[in-house]
């Protein structure tokens, strides 16, 4: 498998907010005034999600005259199964700085017939990255193996990984990294901080291998979490959640 180069279109892009307990706790503490929670709520610290990659796994080895892998076959007349590739992006307020933040899918099926929800959800049959401590870059080219495991080679680059040239070239991932969530339908990645650096811009090609029942459809719903270190005179760390609002409530197709 290859990544092809992203989309440039946004499907959705929103604003968190502080949740409301700790802001309410914050209130009660002396050294917080009310000009000073309102600065804080006033703060518009943003996340969004780029378009989806997905295809076909078995279509695509059957297009390609390549084996289909042992695992698959033994599932084919029950199971489908699609590669997608997910990239959201952070963008603090001034004198903001994300320090952790998860960002989530609870996977659903929906058949091609009817589009009724399936009660069997799918399930991320494996995910990549799974850890990242330290600065990573890959070849941008996948395997799959018999055991059904993304594959990722890592290269030496002694190019800046910042450079938009590298970034189109090699999948590259920064500190700090964790997946959560394998065999089951709702994954997770959090994010967080470093000594050096926040959480902000692209965090890009975060893979899923997706198992769903036959002839369905896989739908994602997504779920964003953080918290936000805001610099109001002091430094005040506050946990913000998702705003309720239609374009993140609803669910987005992850496969034809």
């Amino acid at each position: 498998l290859s990544i092809p180069q992203e989309s440039s279109k946004v499907l959705f892009e929103t604003t968190l907010e502080p949740a409301g307990s700790v802001v309410d706790k914050l209130l009660r503490k002396e050294e917080i005034g009310e000009a000073e929670i309102e600065n804080i709520r006033g703060k518009i610290n943003k996340v969004s999600i780029g378009e989806p990659y997905y295809e076909n796994i078995i279509s695509r080895f059957t297009e390609e005259n390549k084996d289909i892998p042992h695992e698959i076959k033994q599932m084919i007349n029950d199971y489908g199964f699609h590669f997608v590739s997910l990239c959201c992006s952070f963008l603090p307020d001034n004198r903001c700085k994300f320090v952790w933040a998860r960002f989530g899918v609870e996977l659903n099926a929906a058949s091609k017939e009817t589009s009724k929800q399936l009660e069997e959800r799918p399930i991320a049959y494996d995910m990549s990255p799974d850890e990242i401590l330290s600065n990573i870059a890959y070849k941008k080219s996948i395997s799959l193996s018999p055991k059904l495991k993304l594959g990722l080679t890592p290269v030496e680059t002694d190019v800046e990984l910042g450079k938009i040239d590298t970034q189109k070239e090699f999948i590259i991932y920064e500190p700090q990294i964790f997946a959560f969530g394998l065999r089951s339908p709702s994954i997770a990645w959090e994010f967080k901080s470093t000594s050096e650096k926040g959480i902000w811009g692209n965090k890009r090609n975060l893979l899923l291998l997706v198992k769903t029942p036959k002839n369905s459809r896989v739908k994602g719903r997504f779920v964003f979490g953080a918290e936000v270190e805001v610099n109001i005179g002091k430094l005040v760390r506050i946990a913000y959640k998702r705003k309720k609002d239609r374009i993140i409530d609803k669910e987005y197709d992850l496969s034809a």
